[in-house]
């Protein structure tokens, strides 16, 4: 069964989203449910997300995450998933 997950985009995250703030996606059958899937479903829909990610903090369900536990994160249905890009500073 699929997983489908909230994703909310902030800042430059929401300019790659083309000015979406959040949306439902869907982590594809085959792929398991973590967090790696979930930002590789993200970055296929939107490709200039790739570059965001990089320096962008990850949140989920509120709850930042750490970088280097992105395939082990366990995303379940319905959880939220926000990519918060750092705030340009002046």
């Amino acid at each position: 069964s699929m997983v489908e997950f909230k994703a909310l985009y902030f800042a430059s995250a929401r300019d790659a989203a083309q000015d979406k703030a959040f949306e439902i996606l869907q982590i594809a059958d085959k792929q398991p449910a973590t967090m790696a899937s979930a930002l590789e479903c993200i970055k296929v829909t939107y490709p200039k997300m790739k570059s965001v990610l990089e320096s962008a903090m990850i949140a989920l369900n509120e709850r930042y995450c750490d970088k280097d536990d992105m395939a082990s994160i366990e995303i379940k249905d319905m959880d939220t998933v926000a990519i918060i890009p750092p705030v340009s500073g002046g």
